[in-house]
This record gives structure tokens, sequence and C-alpha cells, in this order.
């Protein structure tokens, strides 16, 4: 287990493991997981025609794959700049990867893109969360929190963001309060 998968044990073990079971077990045929990190969505793949992407690929995604029975491709990619043709995926999924696009809107366009317009977005994303006093922490912590974890954002609104990009939002869950969202979104 590397450092990031023992920070986030906790969170897994109290609601994202479970979000991840209903969201990401339930979908079939063709799916792009994107900024896939170490992996830890494999284990709730099933039935599925999988093509990974994430800027640095790790030694522990590939190994986790490999111990897969999944039929996978990787991708050295960013969804920001997807190298697959229009309309080519069943799903899209992107769990704990919004905080830290520069461009998220650019990302979500790429989504919308290469997404059947039959397809889904599954998401799993940390959020600003809308009760005080933790939207505050969040916000004074993020300029700190950005430079000590790579660029992420504690005070995203990435609901926001896949209403201004047209997405239709078909089914939320919140965990740990309001700082957690995870749901199913599809093209307008």
């Amino acid at each position: 287990m590397n450092l990031y998968d023992a920070f986030m044990r906790p969170f897994e073990k109290k609601a994202l493991h479970r979000l991840r079971n209903k969201y990401i077990g339930e979908i079939q045929g063709k799916v792009l997981e994107v900024g896939s990190g170490t992996g830890i969505n494999i284990a709730h793949y099933n039935n599925v025609d999988l093509v990974m992407t994430d800027l640095e690929v790790s030694e522990l995604l590939v190994s986790r794959l490999k111990d897969s029975n999944l039929k996978y491709e990787i991708c050295n990619c960013g969804v920001t700049n997807l190298p697959f043709e229009d309309q080519s995926f069943d799903y899209v999924v992107s769990t704990l990867v919004f905080c830290s696009v520069e461009d998220v809107a650019k990302g979500l366009q790429e989504i919308k893109r290469v997404l059947k317009s039959s397809g889904k977005l599954i998401f799993i994303e940390h959020v600003h969360p809308k009760e005080q006093p933790w939207r505050y922490i969040f916000s004074i912590l993020t300029p700190l929190w950005k430079r000590l974890a790579s660029g992420c954002h504690l005070n995203r609104d990435y609901l926001k963001a896949l209403k201004n990009e047209h997405f239709i939002l078909e089914d939320k869950t919140y965990a740990f309060g309001t700082k957690f969202v995870a749901g199913r979104a599809k093209i307008k």
C-alpha cells in the first residue's frame, strides 16, 4: 500500500468503498477511467472493456490490473486531452480526480466528447462542503493544501461545473456530510 492509499483508508472504510460498489459495480460495456491513480477502483469493475488513464501511471495500478481478470488498456494521458475518438465509451469514471485538474471545464468537455450519446459519467469527488465551519475551513486551507497535495483544491464546486458543461445529474449521494459527492450524470 502506498502513502495515498494509506491516507485514504479511513475514508474508504467509512463510505468511499460503498460508493464505489454502488456506482462502479453496476456498469458494463466499454469504460474509460480518467485519473486512475493507484487503481483502487479495479476491484469494483465486473465484465467491462476498460481503458485506464493517468498522467503518471503508477506501478501499483499496473500490478492491480495484472492481478485482475479484466480486459484492459493503459493510456498515459490527462483528462483535458484524451486521445480517443468521439463517442467511444459507454461510461467514463472519475474518482477523486477533478480536485486537481487545472481546467475543469476542458476536462468535462473532453469527457462529453468521448462519451456515447447514451453514455454516463460516474463520479466520486471531494467538494467544497455546504456546512459551516467546514466550508470556511476548506476555503482557508486550499492555498496551502494545493502546494502539499499536487494541486488538489478542497473548495471546488464539482456539481456546478457539471451543470455549466450541460451534464444532467441523474443521481447523487453525499458522504461525510457534504464533503464528498458521488453520482451519475448524462449528456444533455
